[in-house]
């Protein structure tokens, strides 16, 4: 029994792909995108669900349904019994006509006006749900929505949620076939939530959701019997699902849905503001958890918190600091520039101009003689004039404007 557990990681998945997918040949990654292409479309959901229950125009979530016949005490997962299927974990199967999709597809939220609603999703698991427990009692609560719109992301953030959410039972009764008996809800019994500690939700592997957190080992253990492992079988549609207790079976419409940008909508769907009215009228659940709804609200608010963190780490104000400094030094070494270029030019052409290169007395036969002290004065000469060859390059335009305008009052003098 414990081998055939290890070994199921993708027995659902195989069997309910269709079988042509299932040629000889064909790697088990290839059929599992197969299937994925092989969906169906959110008009299922709108069609088949319409009779048992109220589709809203939600401004969060596009449109949400929310169930009819229910009382102000139900809540989601709650009307059922949990069965454990080879390789998926724990699915919870349940009569209500609604269950098929808002258990197995989407999340559900609370609403102060509205009651326990359901958000339509792309992904097929055993349950959405987080888990709680003890050495004695077991807890469970449905996932919330993680971003707007429909659920077509698989993503689910590792979070503790409000007390209002969950549901305990003691663990010898956990697969009991009738749930709603032994259930207790949290906020009527807070010591439940106070002894559990949080385990987690399910998880998602590559492309299969597993709700395997809750060890079957440890029911076993506790109820000191052995649970009973469901084979999966596919169905084809959402009426064929069905439970076979003696054969050890379970048929498991499972198909992915198309998240496309054109959707249809409801064919009865009401507004926002209407709803409350719509919900009671058929006999739902409206304006039942507001206590529970104002949790909700604190937790959906909470969540943008996250990335709000992050932005402060990032690394642009170090950035825009460093780009002013550069344009400060560049207009450092630019200004004094054209002013030492200038100085040497003046200095270097007007000894050239006024001074005699000696005195004339001193002149033989009209030429300066050679002497020891001025053979060291050429050489001085030569290498100041050397060097400035290529400053006036550089700065050839100023010079030039400083001095034009500098010769006509020159010459009046």
């Amino acid at each position: 029994m414990l081998r055939s557990r290890l070994l199921a990681g993708v027995a659902l998945a195989v069997l309910s792909l269709p079988v042509a997918a299932l040629s000889p040949g064909i790697p088990f990654s290839a059929t599992a995108a197969q299937a994925q292409s092989a969906s169906v479309s959110f008009q299922l959901f709108f069609d088949q669900l319409q009779p048992h229950g109220v589709w809203v125009r939600h401004a969060r979530y596009q449109y949400v349904f929310c169930p009819a016949g229910v009382d102000a005490s139900w809540r989601p997962y709650t009307e059922g019994r949990w069965l454990y299927v080879e390789g998926r974990g724990w699915y919870f199967a349940s009569d209500e006509p609604f269950a098929w999709a808002t258990y197995h597809y989407g999340r559900w939220f609370p609403d102060r006006d509205l009651g326990w609603c359901w958000v339509p999703g792309t992904k097929w698991a055993p349950a959405w749900v987080s888990w709680r427990r003890s050495d004695n009692i077991v807890g469970w609560a449905p996932l919330p929505p993680e971003e707007d719109g429909y659920a077509v992301s698989v993503v689910v953030r590792e979070r503790d949620l409000p007390e209002g959410y969950w549901v305990f039972v003691p663990t010898e009764r956990f697969i009991e076939p009738d749930l709603a008996v032994s259930i207790i809800i949290g906020s009527d019994q807070p010591d439940y939530y106070a002894q559990t500690q949080f385990l987690g939700p399910v998880v998602v592997e590559g492309d299969v959701v597993v709700n395997n957190v809750i060890d079957v080992t440890y029911i076993e253990q506790t109820i000191n019997q052995q649970v009973i492992v469901y084979q999966p079988q596919e169905a084809t549609s959402p009426a064929e699902q069905s439970v076979a207790v003696e054969a050890q079976t379970i048929a498991v419409f499972d198909q992915d849905v198309a998240a496309t940008e054109t959707e249809a909508a409801p064919p009865e769907a009401v507004e926002e503001t209407e709803a409350p009215e719509a919900i009671e009228a058929a006999g739902g659940t409206a304006g039942a958890t507001a206590e529970i709804a104002a949790e909700g609200e604190a937790d959906l608010e909470a969540q943008p918190a996250a990335p709000d963190e992050e932005q402060p780490a990032m690394p642009a104000e170090g950035d825009t600091e460093a780009e002013p400094a550069a344009p400060d030094a560049a207009a450092q070494s630019d200004e004094p520039a054209p002013a030492d270029a200038e100085q040497p030019a003046a200095t270097q052409e007007q000894p050239a101009a006024d001074e005699p290169p000696c005195p004339p007395e001193s002149m033989v036969d009209g030429q300066c003689p050679v002497t020891d002290e001025q053979e060291p004065a050429e050489q001085s000469v030569a290498p100041t004039e050397e060097p400035a060859a290529p400053m006036p390059e550089e700065t050839a335009p100023p010079a030039a404007t400083t001095e034009q305008p500098a010769a006509p009052e020159a010459a009046p003098a």
